[in-house]
């Protein structure tokens, strides 16, 4: 309320609705990019080919990380031109946190699509452990601080809880380095944590 003295409801809800959108193009499009290669039969195909699977992971990542970076530009773009939020913190700043949380939610959407062969399956997975805890868990609706102690303790193993704070710093506030470096901290931890086991789930074999 402080950077927000006109106490209007979409400069504090449009930036935390950017991670909605990223969690959507990240997790849940990609958690289905190898369920459907399994479904369709595709997969073999790609197994019998000299590529190695950190290439197959990178083939389904960088078209998605282009998709999100473009969702991102679309999203920024009408917060600022149609609902008026304003942008006080830097744009490379914003750009750079919105990378880091892609990455992250590409992760979470690719490690899904590793264990889940089918795509109803991956799509609702995740639903329940991205999308759900995205809306509900990370500051968007809801005021983290005003959560028992319990759940407030659960947010800090959701990505888009540190991604909603650098959102709405950078768009009210500006760049604050106290809140920025923990909260990219968290989501460096995260997005290694979730690359590194799909890389290590996903083998070129059938079983």
């Amino acid at each position: 309320m402080w950077f927000n003295g006109e106490l209007r409801s979409r400069n504090f809800l449009v930036p935390g609705l950017i991670a909605v959108i990223m969690t959507l193009i990240g997790a849940l499009l990609t958690a289905m990019v190898m369920a459907r290669e399994w479904e369709r039969g595709t997969m073999e195909a790609l197994l019998v080919t000299p590529l190695s699977m950190r290439e197959v992971i990178l083939g389904k990542l960088l078209p998605y990380f282009v998709l999100g970076m473009g969702g991102l530009a679309l999203s920024v773009s009408m917060a600022i031109f149609l609902f008026e939020v304003p942008l006080r913190g830097s744009l490379w700043v914003l750009i750079a946190a919105s990378a880091l949380f892609l990455l992250t939610a590409l992760g979470m959407g690719l490690l899904i699509s590793t264990v889940a062969k089918s795509q109803f399956v991956a799509g609702q997975i995740a639903i329940i452990t991205t999308f759900m805890p995205a809306f509900l868990l990370s500051g968007f609706i809801f005021d983290i601080g005003s959560m028992p102690a319990v759940v407030q303790g659960i947010t800090h193993l959701i990505a888009a809880r540190y991604y909603v704070a650098i959102l709405q710093t950078v768009f009210l506030a500006g760049n604050e380095w106290s809140v920025i470096l923990p909260n990219a901290a968290g989501l460096a931890v995260l997005a290694t944590v979730f690359l590194g086991l799909t890389r290590r789930n996903a083998r070129k074999r059938l079983e």
